[in-house]
């Protein structure tokens, strides 16, 4: 009788999910690289106004061994996260009394209304003028591309929790700022989370824009000496730093936000 062979075993599922989940956050970094090196390779681009990845590289590494980038990045960084914390908590906070209380909402929303549209580069100037070249003058940019879409968010969120849910409070005896805290804010979350995400890009888009027009520190001032000086490799060192900062922050988001919302399905999209 025929012995039968052994079955060779398989690769463990667990194995799979972790070459899985690497391969499709490797995957777009690999294709910008692959693509960027054959841009930059053809004769449609010259090696000034499309260095190499190499060349990028090797000029981030020498700023990083003299400090400079790890300074620009600190500096940039404190600034957005003070912003993006700011707009959170003022976004989160008038949304909700907004979504929730009619007086609120006929005074701010005709505020809101104007302020939301308009180009926040538009106002620029005037926040350097207010709040002087220094940080507090980015942040304020930071902040004004950052709060609106939290506000909006929270407010829609807030419109729209159960009316039963808040009868139940009402009906145990639950004050207005405890129904807020315990039932709209809980209820709210999911759409909160929401515009805080858009808003957190929207801060690290308003201080880097912001260093680029007026700075004298942060990477958008190392873009904007990149540029007046001709050094277009130094102008996409800073551009790959804030693109690394931006995509951080959101796979960062993305974690606590699931953590947040375990018990919703929001939470795993």
């Amino acid at each position: 009788m025929a012995r039968a062979t052994p079955a060779v075993p398989g690769p463990r599922p667990d194995v799979l999910r972790a070459v899985r989940w690497l391969a499709v956050r490797v995957y777009p970094v690999a294709l910008v690289l692959a693509v960027w090196q054959l841009a930059a390779g053809s004769k449609v681009f010259t090696a000034f106004t499309l260095p190499s990845p190499e060349r990028v590289w090797d000029r981030a590494m020498t700023g990083w061994e003299s400090g400079t980038l790890l300074e620009a990045v600190s500096i940039t960084l404190s600034r957005i996260l003070v912003s993006f914390a700011l707009a959170v908590v003022v976004g989160v906070t008038l949304g909700l009394l907004m979504g929730r209380v009619r007086v609120v909402r006929l005074m701010a929303r005709p505020i809101v209304s104007f302020f939301f549209p308009t180009p926040k580069v538009a106002v620029y100037p005037a926040l350097v003028i207010l709040f002087g070249l220094g940080t507090a003058s980015k942040v304020a940019m930071g902040f004004a591309e950052a709060v609106f879409p939290i506000l909006l968010a929270t407010t829609a969120a807030a419109s729209q929790v159960e009316p039963r849910m808040l009868w139940s409070a009402a009906g145990l005896g639950t004050s207005g700022t405890g129904i807020l805290a315990r039932v709209v804010l809980p209820a709210s979350l999911p759409g909160i989370l929401t515009g805080a995400r858009v808003g957190l890009v929207g801060a690290i888009t308003g201080v880097f824009v912001a260093e680029l027009i007026v700075a004298a520190d942060g990477l958008g001032h190392t873009m904007a000496i990149g540029y007046r000086t001709l050094s277009t490799a130094d102008m996409y060192v800073a551009v790959v730093a804030i693109s690394a900062i931006g995509f951080v922050f959101d796979r960062l988001f993305l974690v606590v936000r699931a953590r947040l919302l375990f018990w919703s399905t929001e939470g795993h999209r």
